[in-house]
């Protein structure tokens, strides 16, 4: 039964969420049928309205990174281009033919099927797998590291987020497409991960990266940090196949990350730093202080 208070607020929300996409965003069908869906769960009954009040952190984590688009990042720092390939080159260049290259350079000249296969694999897992693992969480009774697993994973993507404002920065791919010259309106590319495309025979990456959000968010890189905060989430189940998975994965990613042509090896690197960043400050900050009560009250929503 809604009562009129949950009524009201759901009516105040669904303003501001239309209001802010309409005026900043654009309203498209995929945000008619999310907002249709989540509606449906906090109408019908009791128990679907607790699943939405699990989903909100996702909801949060989903209208923010929509609402990257409406402010370019470029329009606030400088973009990194030629700076960040020549630091790559410096720290993490490797000489073949004569010639120092970066990773993603080295990768050109030894692309290979089962490459293209581990980095599809692995990068097609970027975000469903930790909602995915969320959702095992959650429906198995396990809500208080559910909380920790959300928490995690919506903190580092938000710190990312803003990271990409005071550190813009051009994926690999962009040197070869637009050299060191900015171009504010460069159409994102699945670069090397459109083999897995090919492989495949549908466009899985080229539809993905289609609707990027920002192309100037290379740092960090949080293909490489979201299968990071599985792993870090799954040591307090103590499985260690579960484990053993994550690490596989978050290695298949960091590799794909870089094969793929996407990444430097330094927008790994932090996207690691930054999983952990996120971890240390749910487990310390959050769990191990005042705020604490604020997540045991959340917690009984659900």
């Amino acid at each position: 039964m809604t009562t009129r208070k949950q009524f009201v607020s759901a009516l105040v929300v669904s303003l501001l969420y239309f209001s802010w996409m309409y005026f900043k965003i654009e309203v498209r069908m995929d945000h008619l049928i999310s907002y249709v869906f989540f509606a449906f769960l906090y109408f019908y009954n009791e128990k679907t309205r607790r699943f939405f009040y699990a989903m909100c952190p996702f909801i949060i984590y989903i209208t923010v990174y929509d609402s990257l688009r409406a402010f370019p990042n470029y329009n606030y720092n400088t973009i990194h281009i030629e700076d960040l390939y020549l630091l790559e080159k410096q720290y993490f260049g490797v000489f073949f033919n004569n010639q120092l290259l970066t990773l993603n350079e080295f990768f050109a000249y030894h692309q290979r099927t089962l490459f293209d296969i581990i980095s599809g694999v692995s990068y097609i897992t970027w975000v469903p797998m930790p909602i995915g693992f969320a959702m095992y969480l959650y429906f198995t009774g396990r809500k208080s590291l559910y909380i920790n697993m959300v928490f995690l994973f919506v903190l580092t993507n938000l710190i990312g987020f803003i990271v990409y404002y005071f550190y813009p920065a051009a994926p690999p791919w962009y040197i070869g497409a637009c050299g060191f010259e900015f171009f504010p309106d460069t159409a994102c590319q699945a670069s090397r991960l459109g083999n897995f495309d090919t492989l495949v025979g549908w466009p899985v990456f080229k539809t993905f990266y289609s609707g990027n959000a920002n192309v100037f968010a290379a740092v960090p890189s949080l293909h490489a940090a979201n299968p990071v905060t599985c792993l870090l989430a799954s040591f307090q189940l103590k499985n260690r196949i579960l484990t053993a998975v994550f690490f596989l994965v978050t290695c298949g990613m960091w590799f794909g990350a870089v094969y793929g042509n996407h990444h430097y090896l330094i927008d790994v690197l932090a996207g690691g730093a930054t999983a952990l960043a996120a971890f240390f400050v749910v487990r310390v900050l959050l769990r191990k202080t005042g705020m604490n009560k604020y997540l045991l009250r959340y917690e009984k929503l659900l």
